[in-house]
């Protein structure tokens, strides 16, 4: 039986409603992150809600290889959503992040001019051609050759949710789980109830 309380009116969301302001909130909170960052000049409280993935090397070609991420980064300024890589079996090497571009600058250079620290760029992943791929990819460059090489790299960096499963782990300050919650309670209850009530007119009056 329906009742006539205004306060017994439930507004009933999509699981994937609940989702993309839940995903909103969160890229605003580490973009909101970042912002205090850049106004100090320090970024480590960005780790906090980073997690670190290992990729394998793959086709390696002299000092030449890429390596697939299993998720697309955050979209923050300078590349900041992917905070480091490193070699998974000796993290004291740390490549260096380059632009897609630079290698064409590097190439007009003399060679003894350039360091020889290997480096990287984030780029799309041409192979990736249907749903489930992994669809970015790291491009490196000046790798070491031989019984030297790098063949997995340590990748740190912030996942969106909306690129996570229900049961993949999310990274954040452990202050901020709750505060999430509460902005997207907030922006939920900000929406209309649906009027239920029976608004229908006689469109046969009693002449």
């Amino acid at each position: 039986m329906a009742s006539d309380n205004a306060s017994d009116s439930k507004g009933v969301f999509h699981p994937e409603e609940i989702a993309v302001h839940l995903n909103n909130v969160f890229n605003q909170s580490v973009y909101n992150a970042w912002l205090n960052g850049k106004k100090y000049s320090e970024f480590s409280q960005l780790d906090a809600w980073s997690k670190v993935y290992a990729v394998d090397v793959e086709d390696q070609v002299g000092a030449k290889a890429h390596a697939l991420l299993p998720f697309s980064p955050v979209q923050l300024p300078d590349g900041m959503g992917l905070r480091q890589v490193s070699d998974h079996d000796d993290p004291t090497t740390v490549l260096v992040p380059i632009e897609a571009t630079a290698s064409v600058v590097f190439g007009a250079l003399d060679v003894s001019t350039i360091s020889s620290v290997p480096t990287y760029s984030l780029e799309q992943n041409a192979h990736s051609v249907s749903a489930g791929e992994k669809g970015h990819m790291l491009r490196l460059e000046k790798l070491p050759t031989g019984d030297d090489t790098i063949d997995s790299l340590d990748v740190l960096m912030i996942v969106p949710l909306d690129q996570l499963d229900d049961y993949d782990e999310i990274s954040m300050p452990l202050e901020q789980a709750e505060s999430l919650i509460s902005q997207v309670i907030e922006l939920m209850s900000r929406k209309n109830v649906p009027d239920t009530s029976n608004d229908m007119v006689n469109l046969n009056p009693i002449q």
